[in-house]
Formats: C-alpha cells, structure tokens, sequence
C-alpha cells in the first residue's frame, strides 16, 4: 500500500486484543507455577506475617512500575514494547542492547516455564515420570518423560501463539478465570476446616530471625514473583480498545497477582500446620 508521498506504508497488526484478554494476559504472565509450588519456601524464609508483608510491599513497588509502562504505552502504542521505548528515548545503540537483552531473557523464562512444567508432573506422579534416567546436572536428575512434558508444552504453546492473539488471548482469559475460582475454593476450604485456627500461623517470623531481615528477604523475591506482565506494551498495537486503559488493566492484573499470592500463603499456612510439618520446620518442633 503507497501513500499519497509515494512511500511505502509499514504493516500494521490487526487489532484484535480485548480489554479482558489483555488483563488475563497480564496476571497470567505475573502468575506462574512459583505460586502454587513455593509458598512453603517463602513460609520458612520470611514466616506467614513476613510473607505477606514482603509480597504486598513487593506488589506495591511492581505497580509502581506498571504505572510507568501505563504513561508509555499511552505515549507509544506500537509493537515492541521496551525496544521501541529504548528506540524512541536512547537510539539505536540502546535499543540494540535492549533488544538483545530482552531476548536473552526470554530465552531463559521459556526454558523455565517448560521444565517448571515437568517439575510439576514430578510432583503429581513422581512414578510415572521418573522413568528413562539420562544424565544427572547439579546433583538433579533428568529423566527423559521429563524431556518430553517439556518439549510437548513448548510446541503447544508455540503453535498456539502462531494461530494468533486472538486465540492466545481467549484462552489464557479462560484459564485465568479458572484459577481464580480454584484457588479460592482451596483457600475456602482450608479456613473452612474446623482445625484451621490462628494459632497455627505462628510463629509470626522465622526463629533468631530479624523481623526486617525476614520480611526484606521477601521483598527481594517479589520482583521474580511478579514480573511477565511487560509483555503487554510489546502488543500495544493489538489493543481494540484506547491504549490509555492498559494502565487500569496492567494495575488490576497485579492487584489480583498479589491476591492470588497472599492465598496461596495463607492456604499453605494452615496445610503445613494441619499436614503435620509442624511450626513451618522452623525447629519449633
């Protein structure tokens, strides 16, 4: 397509994104498989009252920057996302960098997220999947199930996205929906069980720890707890709706990602107590 100057018009992407997918989008990205399989790690490192205090200061400091992707995307609503900031604010040579940064690091959380997803399968039918040993890293062993789960997810998955935003975003809406009827349903349950009491979510703070220690320490995870939601500038152009609203969405997305964190706390809380852990294995006995 030629405009009237005779040049060449770039290619624009359909705008098919709505509002909701977006915010699914969003808390999808902020939500992964750390918050159902780690709270008990957090428990032990920052105690229930450091665990929540620590994660509701980290999501307040992650809205912080959320509000700041909000003003750019208003600014800038096209595809790229921090790269076509970096480009309009520094030039190319920090763009270049940035670019290649935000690669790197995507490489890394896709290779996380598929072998988190085999770590999850172990967990749930450790006998099926550990069969067909193939090597041991840092003490781990691989088993090549695990391989498979891992290579399966990431071919879905891409295929997936390959069909669309569209497509991509009406399911991650869905099973985002899902999640939080589920995990409310849990966290339900366990206050709901006549031996879940308060007393079982002491002691406050881990033993001989310093109370600021413990709740900072959480603080310092809260950003990879978070962090995922920077995906939505990258599919600003994609929006159906005013790019002035993303900063709602993006803001709401980690508002439920805190929720969705501090239940899990809370459920893992009771269990451990009621599983018969004991005091948080805090050496209470």
């Amino acid at each position: 397509m030629e405009s009237a100057s005779g040049g060449e018009q770039p290619e624009r992407l359909a705008k098919t994104l709505k509002a909701r997918w977006v915010w699914a989008i969003a808390l999808g990205s902020a939500v992964g498989w750390g918050a159902f399989i780690l709270p008990t790690d957090w428990l032990a490192i920052g105690g229930p009252v450091g665990a929540l205090s620590g994660f509701m200061i980290g999501g307040a400091l992650m809205i912080l920057i959320a509000v700041s992707y909000g003003f750019l995307i208003k600014s800038f609503p096209v595809s790229g996302g921090e790269l076509a900031f970096a480009l309009v604010g520094f030039g190319r040579t920090h763009a270049f960098f940035c670019g290649w940064y935000l690669t790197l690091g995507y490489t890394c959380i896709v290779a996380l997220n598929a072998s988190a997803m085999a770590l999850l399968f172990r967990k749930l039918m450790p006998d099926v999947v550990q069969q067909g040993y193939l090597y041991t890293v840092a003490g781990w062993d691989v088993y090549i199930v695990e391989v498979a789960i891992s290579l399966t997810v990431l071919i879905v998955f891409a295929l997936l996205n390959i069909r669309g935003t569209a497509l991509s975003g009406r399911i991650q809406f869905i099973a985002c929906v899902i999640m939080l009827i589920a995990v409310a349903c849990i966290l339900v349950g366990v206050l709901a069980s006549p031996q879940a009491v308060l007393s079982n979510a002491t002691p406050a703070f881990p033993a001989e720890v310093n109370p600021v220690a413990a709740i900072a320490a959480i603080v310092a995870i809260a950003p990879w707890a978070f962090i995922g939601f920077d995906n939505v500038p990258q599919a600003a152009e994609e929006f159906d709706f005013p790019p002035a609203k993303a900063m709602r969405l993006i803001v709401l997305a980690l508002l439920a990602a805190a929720l969705l964190v501090l239940c899990n706390d809370c459920g893992s809380c009771f269990q451990c107590t009621l599983g018969g852990l004991g005091k948080w294995d805090f050496g209470l006995g």
